[in-house]
């Protein structure tokens, strides 16, 4: 169990990193877009583009690390005055409907990634998979994730079972 914790904690490591990666090239492209639009006066084609991009993709993964860090927004007051056996039996149970909802998704994001693999993006000229692959992948954290949720929360003493979800 110590091994997959690891594997787990490496993974959101990574995630957070290309996270603020991407936020920092967004950062970078947004001034140089600025820069070369205003004092150059040439504009750039591909910033807008590559920003939009590196969005989504740092929205998907970012939800995941959010996910893991139990830092989603949620509203407890009902769970948190509950009985013990109640308590967990309603983050077990909306945990798990998570992860039916990120499923569907992830085998809707699969086919529409599919589809649109042809399709070539304007100005960077790279196959529309590589952008709407961020939400099968994305989709596919979140089941992981939520997967090592679910067993902290089937296995966590009664007294430390909060209605945060762990």
């Amino acid at each position: 169990m110590q091994v997959i914790k690891k594997f787990l904690d490496l993974t959101e490591l990574t995630l957070s990193v290309v996270c603020v990666l991407s936020f920092v090239a967004m950062f970078v492209l947004g001034i140089a877009t600025v820069v070369f639009r205003f004092i150059i006066e040439s504009s750039l084609a591909f910033p807008a583009e590559l920003i939009r991009y590196l969005f989504i993709w740092m929205i998907s993964l970012g939800s995941a690390v959010a996910l893991r860090r139990n830092v989603h927004a949620a509203i407890g007051v009902v769970v948190s005055h509950l009985p013990a056996v109640p308590r967990r039996a309603a983050l077990v149970g909306s945990t798990l409907l998570g992860i039916v909802f990120f499923a569907l998704i992830l085998v809707a994001g699969i086919k529409l990634t599919m589809r649109v693999q042809p399709q070539i993006s304007p100005a960077l000229e790279i196959s529309m998979a590589w952008v709407y692959g961020a939400v099968p992948v994305g989709m596919a954290f979140l089941i992981l994730f939520s997967l090592e949720l679910v067993a902290r929360q089937l296995k966590a003493p009664d007294a430390e079972l909060l209605a945060d979800g762990q």
